[in-house]
Order: C-alpha cells, then sequence, then structure tokens
C-alpha cells in the first residue's frame, strides 16, 4: 500500500494488523525457491519488500534474503499497516517484491500502485496476488480483498506496466 491508498483503507489494515496475529509477511515464503532463482538470474544485490507485512520472512529462521543471496544491510521493508514499518522508500532497488498486497489495493488505485513498485525497481518486480475473496473481513463487514480479478487481469496490468518501464514484471497468483 503506497501514497495512493487512501489513509482511511490504511487505518483498517493498521487496526487490523495490531493485535500481532494478521500480516505477519510469512505468505511469501512459499515462492522462496522462485525469488531466488530470479535474484540470482537478475544478479540482484538488493531489494525492497512492498507490502512486507511484519517482515517476518527476513528474521530468522525464515531469512528469506540469505535464499536470495542477499545481504540483510540491502533489504528494505514497506508496509504502511505497521508503524515501524510505515517510511515510504525513496531509493531504488534490484528487486522489488509484492507478496499478496495487490488484492487490497482498490481497483481505481491499482494502476498507480503498480507504477509504484517499478519506480523503486532496478531490474525487476515480482509480485503474487489472490484472486479470490479473503478469509478475513473489515469491521463493516468489506471483504479484506478490495479488488478481486481474474488472474488474465492482473498479468495484462503487470504486462502493461512492464512494458512502460522497460524492466520484467513478474506475477503469479496465490494458490
Amino acid at each position: 500500500m503506497g501514497s495512493s491508498v487512501s489513509e482511511e483503507l490504511i487505518a483498517l489494515y493498521r487496526t487490523a494488523a495490531a493485535d500481532g496475529q494478521n500480516f505477519r509477511g510469512l505468505s511469501i515464503l512459499q515462492h522462496r525457491s522462485l525469488l531466488a532463482k530470479l535474484c540470482k538470474r537478475h544478479d540482484a544485490k538488493s531489494l525492497l519488500d512492498y507490502g512486507c507485512g511484519a517482515g517476518d520472512a527476513y528474521r530468522s529462521p525464515h531469512s528469506l534474503h540469505l535464499d536470495c543471496g542477499i545481504r540483510r544491510r540491502h533489504v528494505g521493508l514497506y508496509d504502511p499497516a505497521f508503524p515501524n514499518l510505515a517510511t515510504p522508500p525513496v531509493r531504488k532497488y534490484d528487486a522489488v517484491l509484492c507478496s499478496d498486497v495487490l488484492e487490497h489495493i482498490p481497483e481505481a488505485e491499482v494502476d498507480a500502485f503498480l507504477d509504484t513498485l517499478v519506480e523503486h525497481a532496478n531490474k525487476f518486480v515480482w509480485a503474487s496476488v489472490c484472486c479470490r475473496p479473503a478469509k478475513k473481513s473489515f469491521p463493516d463487514g468489506t471483504n479484506m480483498h478490495v479488488t478481486v480479478q481474474p488472474f488474465e487481469w492482473w498479468q495484462a496490468k503487470a504486462a502493461a506496466v512492464a512494458k512502460s518501464a522497460g524492466i520484467p514484471f513478474y506475477i503469479v497468483e496465490t494458490p
């Protein structure tokens, strides 16, 4: 969730994350083998996890960055739902990763969000997206996956931004 996402929506996610049980940032681990291959293929020396949750994937025992051949000091973590990780990134990283975040972005803001991802990438962007409603809802009953679209819709969006930016944008569907 970048600066284009409303403060009201960020506040809802921040409330959902406050109990320490939600958004730990571990869903990315199911893709660790693919991410390691992509980082090696593109000779990535730095990475930004944009929407990293609590960032637990980069702490022991998980240490995803080590699989990717990247030192911890070259890892940027950003997630506005966590006050300690809510400072928006200002620099570029070789790899920008975004796991299970896209479906949390309002549809009208998806294009701007994808542009933000590629603006921070030197070598490639990778994202996973869930294409079904979430199991969780906000207190008002609204599903937490505010944009549910077929995977082909997301693929077309990623392809368009990749073409415009001139860098690879890999996208996978969350099983």
